[in-house]
């Protein structure tokens, strides 16, 4: 995938932000000395004197805020620690502001946007480059969410109703639009026939050599798994994906028709649908439906609910994630 480079380049930034914080206490220690323990909060800067990260600590384990910078002054990260233990929102952004990592953590469990690998580079350099009074734009629109002021009921799951995938444990208002396209059968499907049962939505296309092949293998899982299962994957080639041709592709890949609908139709509706319903798309690489570059293909599982909102995102390339929506699925359908 093209966009495994900025995936990297991000990780290896966190472990490289890490091990200087943790690396702070003892920079300057004797030899032979014992480095002493942290409380409170360690802040340490880059050369010109801005800030590079603001970390708290109890008893030398991260605890409450943790916030990294780059040298521009543009935030990296915002995490919040319990006893060394993620708790709360966490949030991590590329340099030109593009929030590309945003979950919150309870009870153990992570909820919203965990590990998004896009298909295509990210940042300035995909948008043909931003200068620095751009950039500090659009991280007027990344700043970062307030955390949820609804307590979750156990064992429910939460609700989403933005492209940021922030978790909010209160019903919200935002519903899957109104659409009506085709299925691999010829048939018609759309928002009214699906309502009334929890659904898995993806986006795919048949020509697709680099995530598709996972997703369906993983989403297989899913219809193998789940009792009554219903999945529907939209083409983000539709005028190539006729029916015809995504019934061949379903049938070479032991995709239940009954279950599985490989949907294809009005490329605007489908696009439409993807970046303003699912948000399984954004911006990051053009803002047209008529630009073919336009679709940010990604790995994101959508699980709606019965009333057609939003009620998880999913890493579908990674198998424990796919488990996760397994049970969540089962969740939603009792």
């Amino acid at each position: 995938m093209r966009g495994s480079r900025f995936t990297i380049t991000a990780l290896a930034l966190v472990c490289a932000t890490s091990t200087l914080v943790a690396g702070l206490a003892r920079t300057h220690a004797p030899a032979g000395a014992v480095a002493a323990m942290r409380n409170g909060r360690v802040r340490q800067h880059w050369p010109d004197g801005t800030l590079k990260s603001d970390v708290g600590y109890r008893r030398d384990a991260y605890s409450g805020v943790y916030r990294t910078f780059y040298a521009s002054g543009a935030p990296y990260e915002l995490r919040h620690y319990v006893d060394g233990h993620e708790a709360g929102l966490q949030q991590s952004w590329a340099e030109d502001g593009t929030l590309y990592l945003n979950y919150e953590v309870r009870d153990g469990r992570r909820y919203g946007l965990v590990n998004a690998t896009p298909c295509h580079p990210v940042g300035p350099a995909a948008r043909g480059g931003a200068t620095v009074a751009e950039a500090s734009a659009r991280r007027v629109t990344s700043a970062p969410a307030a955390p949820a002021t609804h307590a979750p009921i156990p064992g429910a799951l939460p609700f989403y109703g933005d492209a940021s995938f922030a978790a909010q444990w209160a019903p919200v208002a935002h519903r899957v639009a109104p659409f009506t396209l085709v299925t691999q059968t010829g048939g018609t499907i759309s928002d009214t026939t699906l309502a009334g049962r929890p659904y898995v939505a993806s986006f795919v296309y048949t020509q697709c050599a680099g995530i598709c092949p996972t997703l369906v293998t993983q989403l297989r899982r899913v219809q193998a798994a789940a009792t009554h299962p219903r999945i529907v994957s939209f083409s983000v080639t539709p005028d190539v994906d006729t029916p015809a041709t995504l019934a061949a592709f379903g049938a070479e890949r032991g995709i239940d028709a009954r279950a599985w609908s490989l949907v294809t139709g009005d490329k605007t509706t489908i696009y439409t649908l993807a970046r303003t319903s699912y948000f399984a798309d954004d911006t990051r690489v053009g803002d047209t439906v008529d630009d073919d570059t336009a679709f940010l293909h990604s790995e994101k599982l959508l699980l709606v609910d019965a009333s057609g909102r939003l009620r998880g995102v999913y890493n579908g390339t990674q198998p424990h994630a796919v488990d996760q929506l397994i049970a969540d699925l089962a969740t939603l359908a009792r």
